[in-house]
């Protein structure tokens, strides 16, 4: 029925089911304040309800498993620290998620030993605690959106220059994938991970196009980025492809029978080899590929973004179908930037 007015008593009533139980309430003066007194009423009950059982711990686990298919690994793991040094700092009580208070996070977060680390498990518990609000719906609010970012300094980012690039190049062994692995991140301005993830299914050779694939597109989900393939990558590719022992993995790791998962020493030993202090790594060539297509007057910045792989609105992305001779372009620009210097 949901709304009636009795007959006897001259006043509206109302009623609602939720989860098999009736909730009714009477003594209202007009249809319109029994109406909105239901909702409201309604809205209620639903927040007590969800607001009833799921633990932290529960929490985590279902937020992980999203992260886990959402987020690359380093981000996963990262993640699952953050919330594990959380679950320590509450000396392992496994509080219901809606008793987590906005006092009790501020207090974790003050444990940290820098701003910057204090705003990033900041980000993290919050990104959680929206899942479990607006996804799972199992708490009404945020307790982390009401404590405010602390100021901090970006540290610096060091960007190598050429001559660091041409060192790493001499440096690198010509008999093992060193030389090979060093010049792909180069000529693709890729991340090493992407690199790593290369299958020879992601190459073609008759188009000149290599594929990389990434999952930093704003929502997570797998993004190809296309560019093409300059002479000197081709020349890489192709010899990697004629001496390959499988068919799978551009870049194998014979101890594992499959594809490197890191190369977490790749940089630090090459620097150190090549007599640069202090050594960088694989992001920072990102960021100097960057800085040398920006510096050539015929890219322009969206080209690199698309090379790059960044998110961007749809309206950009449309824009950006018009670029493809302007990436080739911009691809052909780094052939043998190094080399020639060698």
């Amino acid at each position: 029925m949901g709304l009636w007015k009795d007959k006897a008593r001259k006043d509206w009533c109302y009623s609602f089911q939720y989860q098999t139980k009736t909730y009714a309430g009477r003594g209202f003066k007009t249809k319109a304040e029994a109406r909105e007194t239901r909702e409201d009423r309604r809205k209620e009950v639903k927040s007590q309800k969800s607001e009833i059982g799921m633990a932290y711990s529960e929490a985590v686990i279902k937020y992980m498993d999203h992260a886990r298919k959402a987020f690359e690994e380093e981000t996963y793991n990262y993640k699952k620290y953050v919330y594990k040094q959380f679950w320590l700092f509450l000396k392992k009580q496994d509080f219901a998620l809606h008793e987590i208070t906005t006092p009790m996070v501020k207090s974790y977060l003050d444990t940290r030993h820098s701003n910057n680390n204090f705003n990033v498990h900041r980000r993290e518990l919050s990104a959680l605690f929206t899942y479990a609000k607006d996804t799972l719906e199992i708490i009404s609010k945020n307790p982390v959106r009401k404590i405010k970012k602390l100021p901090h300094q970006v540290k610096q980012k060091q960007i190598p220059c050429e001559s660091d690039i041409i060192k790493l190049i001499l440096a690198a062994d010509s008999e093992t994938d060193e030389r090979d692995l060093l010049l792909t991140v180069l000529h693709t301005l890729a991340r090493i991970d992407e690199i790593l993830k290369l299958t020879w299914n992601d190459v073609n050779f008759k188009k000149r196009q290599l594929s990389k694939w990434t999952r930093k597109s704003g929502d997570g989900s797998p993004k190809e980025i296309r560019v093409k393939i300059n002479d000197e990558l081709y020349d890489i590719l192709w010899k990697r492809w004629k001496n390959k022992t499988q068919d799978t993995w551009v870049f194998y790791n014979e101890q594992t029978n499959s594809r490197f998962l890191k190369r977490p020493k790749f940089m630090k030993g090459l620097c150190k080899k090549a007599g640069i202090d202090p050594p960088f790594g694989f992001h920072a060539l990102r960021h100097l590929m960057s800085s040398l297509l920006d510096d050539d007057p015929k890219v322009s910045t969206k080209t690199i973004q698309k090379i790059l792989g960044h998110a961007s609105q749809r309206t950009t992305e449309i824009y950006l179908h018009e670029l493809d001779g302007a990436i080739d372009t911009a691809m052909d620009s780094i052939s043998g930037r190094f080399t020639k210097k060698i």
